[in-house]
């Protein structure tokens, strides 16, 4: 019987202390609950959105915001997912995290800044951010503030200070999502995006503060080339990845934008927000599998199972009754978004457990450092959402939606190749060198002598 499974027949007081005891269940909880918690205030938000809004404000808004998204993964360079495996046994916390920090503002300013340059070209239904310069100038800054945000989650997740996230994301960041979008009405599309950035920098500033003060982080601005270095392979091979994965969610709705229109990238936006409610389940139980694993790589196999059988329990009766309930869930947003968005929502639904799936795969695959198969996984992502995309959008907004599923589907079968065909290597290794460890257990004398 696993974990999980024993979990679940205990009453409520033993179910507690059972998640308590077990990190990777304690770190799974407070991350699903924090981005249950976002994800429920991004919902709120967006139903705000819809309501305060025309429904073509909405549809740039929700694709400039996707960019900021995108720009802000961009400028982690991997040193998110780097910091979660290295923090938990490093002699100098201090100075990984100050060099991440630096890292990622000056970044974000590049790649921010070249973005807006390159509006008026690539995007011009987001031109709008060129009206003033103060948008400019607010765009670049909330743009980093997104992107630091995202960096200290995982400075929390490593020292399992998730609690904390739970704290500044979860509640304080999503009570001022919630509350902006009435001031900003007057400023159209643009408003939209402020109050999303602007609850990113209030959690950003937040973050800073409470891992200087609560997980006594000597946090300040340094730059070390040498921190840098010691972790660049592995920190650019998990940036490949993550860019892969995020270009696909990200050009997903601007191909919907530029081929469809406003409206129809509006309705497929609102359904695949309500279907990362989903979503951020699997991404936090695979957080917590990479901590944990990074930790304690003697354990996971066990890790691995049960990181598997919670993401199914929680998933699998959360899609059916998103599946079941999408007409009067995307009602809540409008009539317009129910009539067009339905069939779109029952697949991002149903395609909960091909994201789950690919979550899990992925996330193993950072553990045991299998750098090509992860990158390789990303691109056969990528190629299938884009493909069936592009070659079927015409026919109809749900195709983005299938799009999406079969594209994680496809990724995460590649990954499961990739992981058994690894394990079934480490099987035979250790027949190779069983007649090699009497030699190692002779050793030289002066060696001992030594060692003690």
């Amino acid at each position: 019987m696993t974990f999980t499974r024993s979990v679940t027949r205990l009453g409520m007081p033993a179910r507690v202390a059972a998640i308590r005891r077990d990190p990777l269940l304690r770190s799974s909880f407070y991350l699903m609950l924090t981005m249950t918690l976002g994800a429920a205030a991004g919902f709120l938000f967006w139903i705000l959105v819809a309501r305060l809004y025309p429904a073509a404000d909405v549809g740039r808004a929700s694709s400039l915001i996707a960019c900021v998204y995108l720009l802000s993964y961009f400028s982690l360079f991997g040193l998110s997912t780097t910091l979660v495996r290295t923090l938990p046994t490093s002699v100098r916390p201090g100075e990984e995290v100050s060099t991440a920090v630096s890292t990622v503002s000056a970044c974000t300013l590049v790649i921010s800044g070249t973005f807006v340059a390159l509006l008026p070209w690539t995007a011009p239904q987001l031109n709008f951010v060129h009206d003033s310069p103060w948008r400019v100038v607010a765009f670049v800054v909330l743009a980093g503030a997104a992107a630091l945000n995202l960096l200290t989650d995982s400075v929390f997740i490593a020292f399992r200070a998730t609690r904390i996230n739970l704290v500044i994301n979860g509640v304080l960041m999503s009570a001022v999502k919630v509350a902006l979008p009435f001031a900003l009405v007057a400023a159209g599309p643009f408003g939209i995006f402020l109050a999303s950035g602007i609850a990113s920098l209030v959690a950003a500033t937040a973050s800073i503060t409470m891992i200087r003060r609560s997980l006594r982080v000597h946090l300040r601005p340094f730059f070390s080339w040498g921190v840098l270095r010691n972790t660049l392979r592995y920190s650019l091979t998990n940036y490949a990845a993550s860019t892969l994965n995020l270009v696909a969610q990200i050009v997903l709705p601007l191909v919907v934008l530029e081929r469809l229109g406003p409206v129809p990238a509006a309705t497929f936006f609102i359904a695949f927000q309500i279907a990362n409610l989903l979503n951020s389940a699997a991404y936090a139980i695979g957080e917590a599998l990479f901590a944990e694993g990074s930790r304690a790589r003697a354990h996971l196999p066990s890790l691995a199972r049960r990181s598997a059988g919670t993401m199914l329990a929680v998933i699998a009766p959360a899609a059916a009754f998103v599946a079941l309930l999408a007409g009067p869930i995307l009602g809540l947003f409008g009539d317009e978004y129910a009539r067009d968005g339905t069939s779109s929502l029952i697949v991002l639904a149903a395609s909960a457990l091909a994201t789950a799936f690919y979550a899990w795969t992925s996330f193993l695959l950072k553990v045991t450092r299998q750098l090509t198969a992860m990158i390789a996984a990303e691109v056969v992502s990528v190629s299938v959402m884009l493909g069936i995309t592009v070659l079927m959008l015409d026919s109809g907004l749900v195709w983005a939606a299938i799009a999406w599923g079969l594209g994680n589907l496809a990724s995460g079968s590649f990954a499961a190749v990739a992981l058994v065909r690894s394990k079934l290597r480490h099987r035979t290794a250790p027949r190779r060198h069983r007649y090699r460890q009497p030699e190692a257990r002779c050793e030289n004398p002066a060696h001992r002598q030594h060692r003690q």
